[in-house]
């Protein structure tokens, strides 16, 4: 670019001299030379000078976006830091409420205990009072069992020293006056050692009294009628029906059949069966919640019977149709675990592994 500028310059220089001995034509193609001389220049200038310019420009948006960010990118951080610090301060505070709960759990505890032991020291006073009483109660008992037994000893004792007086007397009375007509003699008032002969007598028990009086009655044999109902074995002719219903597809008659049996037949072999069926009716009419609760009557009143595995199978089976697959993961590992030798622990494990 410079030597054609500095050839420029000489040509110009030397125009003046060219123009008195170069000929017109002469003139005019170093005129055309120079213009198209003057318009490379310009091409170069403009083209070199707009990229310089385009360059400076991206650059300079470049640098901009670069700035933006960095100025991001430290928003960003500041955010992180605030959020950190909030995050600390909030540990803080969980933590000392979490302090503050534990101590107070532990002294409501304290209070609960101590509570408990003074009811459990009441409760031991009471039981050593009642316990004393009793024994009091037991001392009274057996001091007026001696002194009965003082006075039947002393009634005996007065009954021995009278009895000759009163023999001598009554065979006086037979000698003088013969016998005496009964009616006679029960209105005769008695002497005194007859009254203490009758008391030293021990006294008959009240159940042969009562059978001395009371005239025996001779009891005709009972003549039972039993129902036919009650000589009749049960019949499982409504099971069996219920059963058939089911095989075809009727589940609302079959549910409705199996509720009745079991209303009639409650502790009936088959109730529990019945039971299960319910359940399964409701599981066929995809009714899954109502049958998990049939299912979980037999689980709970019956944990050790045969048919609870296949209850808490069945009962993973409707929660997985219920998209509930975690609660059916744990009743599939509660039959591994607790049911594990019976034919549904495989299958729970199949099921498992397939979740």
């Amino acid at each position: 670019m410079n030597k054609s500028f500095l050839t420029l310059l000489v040509l110009l220089s030397l125009t003046p001299f060219l123009v008195q001995c170069a000929s017109q034509d002469e003139v005019r193609t170093l005129s055309y030379q120079l213009r198209a001389v003057n318009k490379k220049l310009e091409d170069m200038q403009a083209n070199t000078v707009n990229k310089m310019q385009k360059k400076q420009a991206s650059s300079a948006g470049q640098l901009n976006e670069m700035q933006q960010e960095l100025l991001a990118l430290k928003s960003e951080l500041e955010a992180t830091s605030m959020t950190n610090r909030q995050l600390q301060e909030q540990n803080k505070e969980l933590e000392t409420s979490l302090q503050g709960i534990v101590s107070k759990q532990s002294s409501e505890t304290d209070i609960k205990i101590t509570q408990l032991n003074e009811q459990l020291k009441q409760q031991q006073d009471s039981v050593a009072t009642l316990q004393a009483a009793r024994a009091l109660e037991a001392e009274r008992k057996a001091r007026a069992a001696a002194e009965a037994a003082d006075a039947a000893r002393l009634k005996v004792k007065m009954a021995s020293s009278n009895q000759g007086i009163a023999q001598i007397q009554a065979e006086r009375k037979k000698h003088l006056k013969g016998q005496e007509p009964a009616s006679v003699k029960q209105d005769r008032p008695t002497t005194v050692a007859e009254e203490a002969q009758s008391a030293a007598e021990p006294a008959p028990p009240e159940e042969e009294t009562a059978s001395a009086a009371a005239p025996v009655v001779e009891q005709a044999p009972k003549t039972t009628k039993e129902s036919p109902a009650a000589n009749a074995t049960p019949t499982d002719d409504l099971f069996n029906q219920a059963q058939k219903k089911y095989e075809a597809g009727n589940y609302q008659n079959a549910y409705e059949m199996f509720e009745s049996y079991i209303d009639k037949n409650g502790s009936n072999a088959n109730a529990i069966q019945a039971r299960y069926m319910m359940g399964e009716c409701l599981y066929q009419q995809k009714e899954y919640d109502q049958a998990i609760l049939q299912y979980q009557k037999i689980i709970a009143s019956q944990p050790k019977h045969a048919k609870t595995p296949a209850a808490l199978l069945k009962q993973g089976m409707a929660f997985e149709q219920l998209s509930d697959k975690d609660t059916a993961k744990i009743i599939y590992q509660k039959i591994i675990s607790s049911y594990g030798s019976s034919p549904e622990a495989g299958q729970a494990k199949s099921k498992l592994s397939s979740l």
